[in-house]
């Protein structure tokens, strides 16, 4: 890797990425600064909401996750894979450019 090279998700190991509950990761993309933040919910049952913003506005939301709901950050996919309660949800890097019928419609 170059000294211009940057990981992009610096919290992701081997394709997976687990976002822990409440806890804020930065994600440096194309020259800005993103905001992700996780928050799992045990009511009407387990599921969990990403929260995506930038610069401090908020570009998008991903509510109703569940395993194998799919999403986008930062023009990558990733797949849910497990959602823990107050814990964390993990997800999957989605190499192919398959999509499945299971993606989470976002809204602001």
């Amino acid at each position: 890797m170059s000294e211009d090279e940057k990981v992009k998700y610096p919290f992701a190991f081997d394709g997976r990425w687990a976002l822990r509950h409440q806890v804020p990761y930065t994600v440096e993309h194309d020259g800005r600064t993103y905001q992700i933040l996780a928050t799992v919910f045990a009511e009407p049952s387990v599921h969990g909401r990403v929260r995506v913003g930038c610069e401090g506005r908020p570009v998008g939301e991903y509510d109703g996750l569940t395993p194998g709901a799919v999403l986008e950050i930062t023009g990558d996919t990733w797949r849910v894979k497990a959602v823990d309660y107050r814990t964390r949800i993990v997800l999957e890097h989605v190499i192919d450019d398959r999509k499945e019928d299971t993606r989470v419609e976002h809204g602001s």
